[in-house]
């Protein structure tokens, strides 16, 4: 069976700018909403977080929008807020990771051990966590933060790396396509 031919310019150019506005409105509405939630709950970091993170995604509209008007520089402004973006994600990773509150775990112990206590009585078993002492619990939680943020972390740079590298290779496509 021959390869099946690469794609026609126009139908490459047509998908980036498909992609790059779904990405986009994306971004700013999932990162929006969650500086805004931030903000109510007077994480000011997180939403300062969020607020830039959703600069990306007006960004990576801009650059939808100036393909549209057959600018072929716009290719740039797809790359860059994927790699801030990857960036600002990684600070907050970063952040995270760094600023770990104990204290934080320890003053929400008593509602999680009530909590569990109701869940197993309502379900007829044992609570797994009753054996845990508090220092132990601490201990889990510590470990699943810093696996959460370390995955996040991971799969920001894959996800976002591919995403800057898909509009980078599509470049000189683009511009064929601009051309004709």
């Amino acid at each position: 069976m021959p390869p099946k031919p690469p794609p026609l310019p126009e139908a490459v150019y047509q998908r980036v700018m498909t992609v790059a506005k779904v990405e986009g409105y994306s971004i700013l509405i999932v990162a929006g909403f969650s500086a805004f939630m931030a903000a109510g709950g007077g994480n000011v970091f997180t939403a300062i977080a969020a607020c830039l993170a959703a600069g990306t995604g007006a960004m990576e509209i801009h650059g939808a929008q100036q393909l549209a008007r057959g600018d072929e520089t716009a290719v740039r402004w797809l790359v860059r807020a994927q790699l801030l973006l990857m960036a600002i994600i990684l600070a907050y990773v970063f952040w995270q990771l760094a600023h770990f509150s104990e204290a934080v775990v320890r003053e929400w112990l008593p509602e999680f051990r009530r909590l569990t206590d109701e869940i197993s009585a309502q379900r007829n078993i044992e609570n797994p966590y009753a054996r845990f002492t508090d220092t132990q619990l601490v201990h889990l939680a510590r470990v699943l933060h810093t696996t959460l943020y370390c995955v996040v972390g991971i799969v920001t740079c894959v996800y976002q790396g591919l995403m800057a590298r898909y509009y980078h290779r599509r470049r000189e496509v683009i511009a064929q396509a601009l051309a004709d």
